[in-house]
């Protein structure tokens, strides 16, 4: 059972098991960045590891890592998310660890110009895999609005960030209110108790934002990839939109989830033409994209995006479809009841977007009540019309028109 112990503090008890997940959730991320400090969050996120006010890199790391345990963190366009996930005994030590690290880093100019040795790698690294290269360009050059910027930011912007703007954006965004609270496991209540010393309803928070998806064809030429990787995106549903929310979630398991989902079958089964072909909702509160991600040689490329477009244009959604997608998104939820840190990620979809925090049982009584009518409301919405496209390819541009992306 989900509960709210206080302002921005949630608790999923699961009696019986031996684990805990522990998630800060702050209100951080590039969506709230000026340009010249573009990967700012990100750059906090990663210096917050080297020290504490109270703790070294070794005392961060060392209590969680010797018993077993799980310590990182991510940033995403608007929020930075810092876990861990621990044995239920050592729940103290690890919400302690977290809560310096969000609450009270110490930027040493040392560990900044270290953190930005290792970032600059990553964003190298970065440039040399050709599907986060498609994500990015997707990101950059199809999204109107502040969800277009990078998260890790360019190579002057990560040059150019000091210890100085870090103590300052972390003063500004770190704020309690600023900051949420999930936990998921069994913890007994006299541990709890430490969660008294945590308030999280003072100060100031950030407004969630709104970005557009644009219409037009894209590329990037990347010799280095074997590939040509698609990106096909078109306008999808927000979190918020609940009546739509979980046919769409429905819709998007039996398209492209599982060997058996239907792209899955007809592209990559029968017709051999990708390794790999899956869809996804990219989601936030107030909008969405819905994407299909594919890969293929060069000249698998028309037949590919024919036979893509071919099967949205004449779709037809049987009764053994429908129960595809619908038992197998109901038994994915169930599956999530066993494992705090997926129980965790599940719940910070809903807490980051500020939105009603539904409950697993909720959840799976909300997608069992779901219509094969509702599910092909959902298609109309989400695959009719015009699409967009980001690729990357080994060679010269494609001939790709509008038309050849409309369903």
């Amino acid at each position: 059972m989900l509960q709210q112990l206080a302002e921005n503090i949630y608790y999923y008890e699961i009696p019986g098991i031996r684990s805990v997940t522990i998630a800060f959730i702050v209100g951080s991320g590039p969506v709230y960045e000026p340009d010249h400090l573009l990967g700012i969050s990100h750059f906090i996120e990663h210096t917050a590891f080297r020290k504490t006010k109270k703790r070294t890199l070794r005392q961060i790391k060392l209590p969680i890592e010797q018993v077993g345990g799980i310590l990182n963190a991510w940033t995403d366009k608007e929020s930075t998310v810092y876990y861990a996930k621990v044995p239920s005994t050592f729940f103290k030590i690890a919400f302690d660890i977290l809560r310096d690290m969000v609450f009270e880093p110490d930027f040493l100019e040392k560990n900044v110009e270290l953190e930005r040795k290792i970032i600059l790698q990553e964003y190298y690294a970065e440039k040399e895999i050709p599907e986060q290269r498609l994500f990015n360009l997707f990101f950059e050059k199809l999204i109107d609005g502040p969800h277009s910027k990078s998260t890790i930011g360019t190579e002057e912007s990560i040059r150019r960030i000091s210890k100085e703007d870090l103590d300052s954006f972390h003063a500004e965004m770190y704020s309690p209110y600023n900051v949420k609270l999930i936990i998921a496991g069994n913890v007994n209540s006299e541990d709890m108790e430490i969660l008294k010393s945590l308030n999280l309803d003072e100060g100031t928070k950030t407004a969630k934002h709104v970005s557009q998806l644009k219409e037009g064809i894209v590329c990037d030429k990347f010799e280095e990839s074997q590939q040509v990787h698609f990106l096909f995106s078109h306008n999808g549903l927000p979190l918020s939109n609940e009546d739509a929310l979980y046919p769409s979630m429905v819709l998007n398991t039996l398209l492209g989830s599982g060997m058996s989902s239907l792209l899955f079958e007809k592209i990559r089964e029968k017709r051999g033409f990708v390794y790999d072909i899956s869809t996804n909702n990219i989601q936030s509160k107030e909008w969405g994209v819905f994407s299909v991600y594919a890969a293929t040689s060069k000249e698998n490329t028309e037949k590919l995006i024919k036979e893509l477009f071919d099967l949205f244009k004449n779709f037809k959604l049987t009764k053994k479809l429908f129960d595809y997608g619908k038992k197998r998104l109901l038994g994915s939820l169930e599956l999530v009841t066993e494992s705090t840190s997926a129980l965790t990620a599940l719940y910070i979809q809903y807490v980051a977007n500020e939105l009603p925090v539904r409950t697993i049982d909720d959840i799976i009584e909300r997608v069992k009540s779901v219509t094969e009518a509702q599910v092909m409301d959902a298609f109309e919405m989400m695959i009719r019309g015009q699409w967009s496209l980001a690729y990357v390819t080994p060679d010269d541009e494609l001939k790709i028109e509008n038309d050849d992306i409309r369903v």
